[in-house]
């Protein structure tokens, strides 16, 4: 399963759950944190995220937003999720799950773990141990 860094609990302020993550609170980082974390679950691009924060009155560069998203994601507030072809979206959900993905649209879907069994892993090269497991399921819709 994909692994989660529960330490980073996210609290009612941006600011705190920054800190909390090791992050220093920047007027950038609390304006994407604010609309990241702490709603619903939720798969976004950077785009993505610059649009909201433009309708949110707070423009921000999408260099400034890209390095904003790695670096929560080092600090263990999202998880990244490679999709369709080079693109990257970052998921807010940070419990262990999985994806569908549609390839058409792009759109990700969570899979609850709980809903299937996975074989057991292969034996890990020696000096090895498993960091995390990704499991997504590529859809095309039938013709």
């Amino acid at each position: 399963m994909a692994s989660t860094n529960s330490s980073h609990m996210l609290t009612a302020e941006p600011a705190d759950s920054l800190r909390g993550a090791g992050l220093r609170p920047t007027r950038q980082r609390i304006a994407i944190a604010t609309l990241l974390l702490g709603g619903a679950p939720r798969h976004i691009s950077a785009e993505q995220l610059r649009d909201e924060l433009l309708s949110a009155g707070q423009p921000m560069a999408l260099a400034t937003i890209y390095n904003c998203l790695h670096q929560f994601a080092e600090a263990g507030l999202l998880r990244p999720v490679h999709h369709v072809g080079d693109a990257v979206l970052y998921d807010t959900n940070l419990r262990d799950h999985f994806h569908f993905i549609d390839v058409e649209t792009g759109e990700l879907m969570d899979i609850d773990p709980g809903s299937f069994t996975l074989p057991d892993l292969p034996e890990l090269p020696e000096g090895f141990e498993a960091e995390s497991i990704e499991l997504s399921v590529r859809l095309r819709r039938k013709r």
